[in-house]
């Protein structure tokens, strides 16, 4: 009697309480216990595996060269490929179970999904090169203007003053960028304590557009708002949901040209108060829609930078709005302008 037909009821048990998918093979590859994940997996019905040897299911050629490999010479075998037709990504562990006198009698073979953390190992790795992109720009003009005045432009006062001026604005970016970043991970790791209460949405509004009553001015530009009378109040922190309307309201005036328009509508649509502020502006491709959103991602980067954004201002306002449970969303058509809008739950 074999070790599986000893155990065979106990690893049954076993198998079934997993979230990995599992595969036990005897020694001609065939199969002979399975769970229900790895039927998920191979996308069969209950008991379809059973009984078939494993080798001779076709479109699995790495994992079938990983049991032979086991199976022929008893050391154990990982590997990471997608299996198809899933687009996850799968940690595959092939290692042999021998039995009296160290005879290989099968072998098991373990699906773990690992799909979510190669994404964050590509995100992280990401995050990091932006940022370290993002700061080393500013440092590296920095440095150069510093190394240019202590070279003896110091002495040429309106140079001194230009190269001066310059730095500061650097430095203010600098500044800008490093609070953002904090902001940002403040909200992501949910250390950021919120002060909920009911708010008037309108009112929130009306005080942001006097808040950046300079820029708007500076531009020329017309803002619009139009908002329903008696409109519901929100439950939010109201410092987080100025942020929100200050940074939105912020991109739209950056990229709407001067004496152009920005129309701010505030309506009540089923259980939620939606926000949405449109400006005239160049629009944004179609293809860029789904990561407007997205950290440091940029439509126009040469653009972004001339205008002193972090590339954080939309991924701040997303993590902002689904904290309090509400949606962001975007349209836009090139050359006719963008809509952002956010969206909460009305009280």
């Amino acid at each position: 009697m074999t070790y599986f037909d000893q155990d065979k009821t106990t690893m049954n048990a076993i198998l079934t309480s997993m979230a990995e998918g599992v595969l036990v093979l005897d020694q001609q590859g065939r199969i002979i216990l399975t769970n229900k994940a790895a039927e998920n997996i191979f996308l069969v019905r209950d008991g379809v595996l059973l009984g078939k040897v494993f080798c001779s299911l076709p479109g699995y050629q790495k994992i079938s060269n990983m049991v032979r490999g086991v199976l022929g010479t008893g050391k154990e075998v990982f590997i990471e490929t997608v299996i198809q037709p899933h687009t996850q990504i799968f940690r595959v562990h092939v290692a042999p179970v021998k039995g009296e006198n160290n005879s290989i009698d099968g072998a098991v073979a373990v699906f773990h999904d690992v799909t979510d953390a190669r994404n964050f190992d590509q995100m992280r790795s990401e995050f990091v090169g932006n940022v370290s992109h993002e700061l080393r720009t500013p440092l590296t003009s920095i440095k150069g203007f510093v190394e240019t005045l202590l070279d003896g432009a110091m002495e040429n006062s309106v140079l001194c003053r230009r190269f001066l001026t310059i730095i500061d604005s650097e430095t203010f970016r600098l500044g800008r960028l490093i609070e953002d970043l904090l902001t940002l991970s403040s909200i992501e790791s949910k250390e950021c304590a919120m002060n909920l209460r009911p708010l008037c949405i309108a009112r929130s509004v009306c005080n942001v557009m006097n808040i950046m009553g300079p820029q708007i001015s500076e531009k020329s530009l017309r803002v619009d708002y139009i908002y329903e009378h008696g409109l519901s109040y929100i439950h939010a922190d109201e410092d987080l949901l100025n942020q929100v309307l200050i940074n939105l309201l912020d991109n739209a005036i950056k990229y709407t040209p001067k004496n152009g328009i920005i129309i701010i509508r505030s309506r009540k649509k089923d259980s939620r108060v939606v926000t949405t502020i449109t400006d005239t502006g160049m629009g944004i491709p179609r293809d860029s829609l789904p990561r407007v959103f997205e950290r440091f991602y940029r439509v126009d980067k040469a653009r972004c930078r001339d205008q002193g954004g972090t590339g954080l201002g939309l991924s701040i306002v997303k993590h902002i709005v689904e904290s309090h449970g509400g949606e962001v969303m975007v349209e836009s058509e090139l050359g006719k302008g963008s809509t952002f809008g956010v969206s909460f739950i009305a009280l």
